[in-house]
């Protein structure tokens, strides 16, 4: 006898797994991609097995449990590695073998408890990486797969909870496969697997899209922005915002340092001056490379009196790195200039030219120093 809802479940999974690979065919990370659909079809086998498709026998469903189980959890590894999580990779394998020994366990309450703590525990779990991953990647407050996760997960438990406490009372175990926890348990299920495989291509196509604007605002050598980022930047500026503190800088005789060492040389200077300007400011602070080794600095709500002394402290901590390893007795410098933005009264590229002037005065005063204007 077929349990019909479970097995349109698994052929159901089985289809949403080949319909989320051949819609993200065009997508990135395809490794993710492919291990999702191995993991659908895993998912799908077991459940399949467990809808008695071979009959009714203990261990063809316990097979069909550790295969299902291990499917979900595959599934969990996945979206968790896209959210900066990294589980064990045997990881599905152990939960597998967990799911199949648990139920040849002798005493059948320790059997059924251990059965049921299975998909809840998943399920929990299911419901905290999606949330995780969609505030962290798609920038969703609140995520719908999550919560059909959470729902799956209480449903599966108001459905193993009587027969628990039958065999705990000493009473024999009832089938549960036509009781309404059991269907909403499985409806449930189905719905929380659409939404996960959506979810999940949802996840892929913003990590994709992530990828392509930072290449497309990010300097390659020194990972600062570039100046497509700064028009994004000024484009989304808070209306509320009055002053910004613009700071123009750039290396010091930098040519004769390309020209005496070589232009790997010159990288090697240009990026650690990016990484001490990047560890020096704000988060909330913008740096730009503008060109070779000039940089832009932008900071909201800065004053030029508290912008001089970031930028000075700055320019301090460079001129004592030793930058070329085969040169140690080198060192480098930046001159600075400085301007104070009144966002509603001029726009910034009048605020630019402003810094760029005070940065002319600090190269004819003899470099190494902060100027204002």
């Amino acid at each position: 006898m077929f349990n019909f809802p479970l097995v349109m479940v698994s052929l159901s999974v089985a289809s949403i797994g080949a319909i989320t690979w051949q819609h993200s065919v065009r997508a990135d990370l395809l490794r993710p991609r492919r291990r999702w659909l191995q993991a659908s079809l895993l998912l799908a086998a077991g459940m399949l097995l467990e809808g008695e498709v071979l009959g009714r026998h203990l261990g063809w469903l316990s097979l069909g449990s550790g295969m299902s189980n291990a499917g979900i959890t595959l599934q969990l590894m996945i979206i968790a590695r896209l959210s900066s999580i990294r589980l064990p990779d045997t990881l599905w394998l152990w939960v597998g073998a967990y799911s199949i020994l648990d139920k040849w366990v002798p005493q059948p309450l320790y059997a059924t408890a251990l059965d049921a703590l299975e998909i809840p525990a998943l399920y929990l779990s299911a419901g905290w990486l999606y949330q995780r991953a969609e505030q962290r990647i798609c920038d969703n407050r609140f995520s719908p797969t999550a919560l059909l996760f959470l729902l799956g997960a209480l449903l599966f438990i108001w459905r193993d909870a009587p027969d628990l406490l039958r065999l705990y009372q000493g009473l024999p175990h009832l089938p549960h496969e036509h009781t309404l926890a059991h269907q909403l348990a499985l409806t449930v299920a189905a719905a929380a697997q659409v939404c996960g495989s959506v979810g999940f291509l949802n996840i892929v196509l913003q990590r994709q899209n992530s990828r392509l604007q930072d290449a497309a605002n990010i300097d390659p050598l020194t990972s600062t922005g570039n100046r497509r980022a700064l028009q994004y930047w000024l484009r989304t500026l808070e209306a509320s915002t009055e002053r910004v503190c613009v700071v123009m800088l750039d290396i010091d005789h930098f040519k004769s340092i390309n020209d005496r060492y070589g232009h790997p040389a010159g990288d090697l200077v240009i990026q650690a001056l990016a990484g001490v300007l990047n560890n020096g400011v704000r988060e909330n602070d913008l740096l730009i490379r503008y060109g070779g080794e000039e940089f832009c600095l932008v900071m909201p709500d800065t004053g030029a009196e508290a912008g001089m002394a970031v930028a000075d402290r700055l320019r301090q901590q460079f001129s004592e790195l030793a930058l070329l390893p085969e040169q140690p007795e080198q060192r480098c410098s930046f001159s600075a200039g400085v301007y104070e933005w009144q966002c509603h009264q001029h726009d910034f590229a009048s605020a630019q030219q402003k810094a760029d002037q005070a940065l002319y005065q600090a190269k004819q005063s003899g470099r190494n120093r902060v100027c204002r204007l």
